[in-house]
């Protein structure tokens, strides 16, 4: 598998997704107001919740198992019998708690929440039997339909009046062309399940839950929390939620390249962690968190400059209350580069018992914190208790893998983009502060003046060119062939 062009056309995947998916964020923004999306976000975080036991660690387990090569029908075949039990017991329990749930989003979403979970499983399980196949590459087009369908459908229901329900309509009709277009490309075919395959993808995937329980408390956990603040009447409100996750969701722009990056290693590290190959672990890992913190980096400068501008000219004025939390959110997002990176290496060399312990950890600092600062600061605090949990999450990754492999951290590397974000952040603030940003050329010229300068100093250093060009070099040269 080619790493660099499949984390290439992962990338620009993402781009397009993003570009859709926050193109859908801006219109629904201005044209609903925080509110209503203060009802849809909370649907996604129960989603969300509900996929962790709907999977129960089945598709990381199965991805790591046919990236193995051994058995690959036979472990496919055994994994999608094991994901229906669960998903039929989660609808039937949403069923019976039916008016808890309306009560909880505010309005009736419950058969649409159903359908969404089993369609949004059914297309996720398809990726990760893609990456599986060492295919990461051709995943890249999947992960697009969904927030086009949200766009594309979303927006033309909620023009039909259909508002809330309209956005979770398009949610589902993105979710069945990834659903229908994943499994269409999978290449492997089911055979006869056995107990020994399946006793092989639940002893890996019983911690794999507890990392899935990390993630969805990470994306999700601050949100929910929130909802139930709001709904008791504690703190917050709708809008404060819904302008919270839109400032969430302009962050994990920076996340692009590494979450592409980390996608496309894990089954490559899986696979050379089967055939020992301890040295070619230890050389990518460096050369994997170094493109994601070049970005990351001069992103937080940025954001700290112009957050109220970002919420204000990309949303409304509604939306500047969440400028704090951006920033907040963005300085989070260095820390989540190079976990994403540590943490599927933990994985994919076959200890991933040490990756729930670090997310066990995290997961109670997360919690603790959102219920103490989200009480005491309302949506700053969430911010801030995901971010301190965080960080606790990337150390203990980072320790935990430094057991097995030498990492070698490119501390040079991070401190020159340290120093070039700086010298574009000056930059940006000295223009910022002498013309007015009123609309979006505005930003966007101030946005792209930042990242020329950014660019033009960071390739001053002959190290830096000389690893970009090491990892991106070979896959342009071949894509231009």
């Amino acid at each position: 598998m080619n790493i660099a062009k499949s984390s290439f056309q992962i990338i620009i995947a993402k781009v397009v997704g993003s570009l859709s998916g926050f193109l859908a964020i801006v219109v629904f923004s201005r044209e609903l107001g925080a509110s209503p999306l203060g009802t849809y976000y909370p649907f996604l975080a129960l989603l969300g919740m509900l996929a962790i036991p709907a999977d129960f660690g089945i598709r990381g387990a199965t991805e790591k198992r046919i990236s193995e090569g051994n058995d690959v029908h036979r472990y496919l075949a055994t994994a999608i019998l094991l994901k229906l039990p669960p998903l039929l017991v989660i609808a039937c329990f949403l069923l019976l708690i039916r008016g808890y749930l309306v009560q909880y989003l505010g309005t009736d979403l419950v058969l649409p929440l159903i359908v969404a979970l089993f369609i949004r499983e059914s297309g996720n399980f398809s990726i990760a039997v893609l990456r599986g196949e060492l295919r990461a590459g051709e995943t890249a087009i999947l992960q697009i339909f969904r927030p086009l369908g949200w766009l594309i459908v979303g927006y033309f229901l909620f023009m039909r009046g259909h508002g809330v329900h309209g956005l979770v309509y398009g949610y589902i009709a993105g979710s069945v062309a990834m659903m229908i277009v994943g499994w269409w490309k999978v290449s492997i075919r089911p055979s006869k399940p056995s107990v020994e395959h399946a006793r092989s993808l639940l002893d890996y995937g019983q911690y794999g839950i507890i990392s899935s329980v990390g993630g969805y408390f990470y994306s999700w956990m601050d949100v929910a929390i929130l909802s139930v603040f709001v709904g008791a009447g504690i703190a917050g409100t709708r809008v404060g939620i819904g302008a919270y996750e839109n400032a969430w969701r302009i962050s994990l722009f920076a996340m692009m390249v590494s979450q592409a990056i980390a996608t496309t290693i894990f089954p490559q590290i899986s696979r050379w962690d089967a055939e020992e190959a301890t040295g070619r672990i230890e050389n990518i890992i460096p050369t994997a968190i170094l493109p994601a913190l070049l970005i990351v980096i001069p992103a937080f400068v940025g954001t700290a400059i112009l957050a109220k501008d970002i919420l204000r000219i990309l949303f409304t004025p509604e939306f500047v209350v969440a400028w704090l939390v951006l920033i907040v959110l963005m300085a989070e997002k260095i820390l989540q580069a190079i976990h994403v990176v540590l943490g599927r290496s933990l994985q994919a060399i076959n200890r991933p018992d040490l990756a729930a312990y670090a997310t066990v950890v995290a997961v109670i600092i997360n919690l603790v914190l959102n219920v103490i600062l989200i009480w005491q600061f309302g949506i700053v605090g969430a911010a801030i208790a995901t971010t301190v949990s965080f960080a606790a999450n990337t150390l203990l990754h980072a320790y935990y893998l430094n057991q097995f492999i030498n990492i070698q951290f490119p501390f040079i590397e991070a401190a020159w983009s340290t120093g070039a974000a700086s010298v574009m952040g000056i930059a940006v603030y000295i223009l910022h502060s002498v013309m007015q940003i009123q609309t979006i050329i505005d930003l966007f010229g101030v946005v792209l003046f930042g990242v020329l300068v950014y660019i033009l100093v960071i390739l001053v250093s002959p190290t830096i060119r000389t690893r970009l060009w090491n990892l991106a070099g070979p896959a342009i040269i071949k894509r231009i062939a």
